[in-house]
């Protein structure tokens, strides 16, 4: 069952395809928290700096997995 899963891997791996589609998985999810922040700001009716805060929270966390992901993916074609 290992030796399947390396095969596997090897494979998928072997012209990038696992790369890329983590980091086209990261961009989507990216491009989708920014979309939500910015509807969430517009129609938001909380003061401005804990609308601010909230957007913060929950983007910043997908930001450092994009930023890490692309990174890995840069690193990885060296």
């Amino acid at each position: 069952m290992t030796n399947l899963f390396r095969w596997i891997e090897s494979r998928l791996d072997e012209g990038g395809w696992v790369r890329r589609l983590f980091l086209c998985a990261a961009g989507l999810m990216t491009w989708r928290v920014t979309v939500w922040a910015m509807i969430f700001g517009a129609e938001s009716k909380l003061p401005g700096l804990e609308t601010a805060a909230i957007i913060a929270a929950v983007t910043a966390p997908v930001t450092m997995l994009m930023k890490y992901v692309f990174e890995a993916y840069l690193n990885s074609r060296k």
